[in-house]
């Protein structure tokens, strides 16, 4: 009965003390500048993360296809990233 008793206190003080710490930690933006940037800087991680896993899937899918279809796929990204330069050229002028 001692040390079940003893293993709740234990737990709960361990629950409360990583509660107690982790809502110290998390401190509210004081200004609306300050929280467009944390809103900002956390859109950007997503984003980030999301074009990581698109890279990933892309490398493998084209890993499985044969050599000419992988040929194909780079000479098509390179001419869409060609487009893409023009056009932003188009649009300073």
């Amino acid at each position: 009965m001692k040390t079940l008793l003893k293993l709740t206190l234990l737990l709960l003080m361990g629950l409360f003390a990583s509660t107690h710490s982790f809502a110290q930690s998390k401190k509210s933006p004081t200004s609306v500048a300050e929280a467009e940037k944390i809103l900002a800087k956390k859109e950007k991680k997503k984003q980030k993360a999301s074009k990581k896993a698109m890279k990933e899937a892309k490398k493998n899918f084209a890993s499985k296809q044969s050599k000419e279809f992988r040929k194909s796929l780079k000479r098509n990204e390179k001419r869409q990233r060609k487009e893409l330069r023009k056009k932003k050229r188009r649009a300073r002028r």
